[in-house]
């Protein structure tokens, strides 16, 4: 397969009739990603729907009418001016990282699932840009987002444990069909699970990331590099079942615009369609009059009111706040598995931000929610915890707050309650 760059259109202003080599970019384009019938599909486990792709060109490198409704439906489901022609808002989109996997099929649930919600996954090797610790807390983070809105749990296991999902950093053509394009274009791809009841085949779920790109965790990214919390996340929505979306600001829309840690409620119906919800059936709850400061001498002031407690923080500070949150008795070893924990505050703006939330089992962290950067009024806040662990010695909840500059009502959170939902 040609690079992308040998092919992705560059050359705005192309309408119906127009010929030559950048309109064969473009058909070449349209045909990568599902708009122009091909087997695109098919190698990620996808079938074209009747209707939606458009047959193949009349003549390769003439703008036919083929080529025009392709385009068109390209516009439409990335929320473009509709022209049927090649703009340069349409180029523009076009030349965005993205995901490698197709965007036209018949639903965003593809019918496709896992027979259990107890997934297995194992690294096959890391990246050389982050440390291994930093890529098993990113790959952590983003299967917490989909934990916190089902009963999926993911577990890391050794390679060798036959698990569902197997990681992979690499370059260029990696031996499974759909070689990656270096820097920037394509970012990842993942495969999808098995249509029920047929057994999966071995790449089934494994989801690969170009290693061409420079990976980080840390937000904003530094010039030149990707966030691998965000595409993770989103690549893991395809080893669920879920194809791309055409709603503007859900995780799974098929192209990078940054840093992108939470679902939408469009992600949310998606993954709920599949696997079905998470009823918040067995919490335990914390008053927010019982948060703790670790570091009081940053708080210009500290009020606790009949149901909530107020802070206000020194100008441009960082400070934890931590609620010990009542764990369940143990019987005869019979240990509650921990769920989602879940947040109740309000911030009096984005000059004071929620960016990290960290989950404890007495001194062992089970959760890292890092620069999901949370302001405003937020009065349920979901957090998973994505290996569904038992609570052994007592949970708590870790709340990491930048403050800002800015008036004091601005600089304020109000904490009202914490908790966690225990499964049986």
């Amino acid at each position: 397969m040609a690079n992308e760059k040998d092919y992705m259109p560059t050359e705005a202003g192309l309408a119906r009739d127009a010929q030559g080599d950048q309109v064969e970019r473009l058909q070449d384009y349209l045909m990568r990603y599902g708009y122009i019938e091909s087997g695109a599909q098919e190698s990620f486990g996808l079938q074209t729907v009747r209707g939606m792709a458009a047959p193949a060109p009349e003549q390769r490198g003439r703008f036919g009418d083929n080529t025009v409704k392709a385009l068109t439906h390209f516009q439409e489901f990335n929320n473009l001016p509709v022209t049927g022609e090649l703009d340069q808002a349409t180029v523009n989109r076009m030349s965005q990282p993205r995901c490698g996997v197709p965007d036209v099929a018949e639903f965003a649930n593809t019918g496709r699932r896992w027979p259990t919600t107890n997934l297995t996954y194992a690294f096959q090797n890391f990246s050389p840009d982050l440390n291994q610790a930093q890529t098993i807390q990113a790959i952590e983070q983003a299967f917490a987002l989909w934990s916190a809105e089902t009963t999926l749990c993911f577990r890391r296991v050794a390679l060798n444990a036959a698990p569902h999902i197997i990681i992979r950093f690499v370059a260029s053509d990696h031996g499974d069909g759909s070689p990656f394009d270096g820097p920037s274009g394509v970012l990842a791809h993942a495969f999808f699970p098995p249509v029920p009841p047929n057994a999966p085949d071995p790449i089934q779920g494994d989801t690969h990331f170009d290693e061409a790109e420079t990976w980080t965790i840390t937000v904003p990214p530094p010039a030149g590099t990707i966030d691998l919390v965000t595409v993770a996340a989103h690549e893991f929505g395809h080893a669920l079942g879920l194809n791309h979306s055409s709603v503007a600001g859900a995780l799974m829309a098929p192209f990078y615009g940054g840093p992108h840690r939470f679902l939408s409620s469009d992600d949310r119906a998606g993954i709920q369609a599949i696997y079905g919800g998470y009823p918040i059936a067995n919490a335990s709850w914390i008053h927010g009059t019982s948060v703790q400061v670790e570091f009081p001498d940053q708080l210009e002031s500290i009020r606790r009111f009949g149901f909530f407690t107020r802070v206000v923080g020194n100008a441009n500070t960082f400070n934890w706040f931590h609620f010990a949150i009542p764990t369940p008795v143990i019987v005869n070893d019979d240990r509650k598995v921990v769920g989602p924990v879940i947040l109740r505050f309000i911030t009096g703006g984005t000059n004071a931000v929620v960016q990290h939330v960290d989950v404890w089992d007495a001194d062992s962290r089970i959760a890292a929610h890092h620069d999901i950067n949370l302001s405003g009024s937020q009065l349920f806040v979901k957090l998973g915890v994505p290996h569904c662990p038992p609570a052994v010695f007592g949970l708590g909840i870790s709340v990491g707050v930048r403050f800002g500059g800015g008036t004091a009502t601005e600089r304020r959170v109000d904490f009202i309650s914490a908790g966690c939902d225990f499964r049986p």
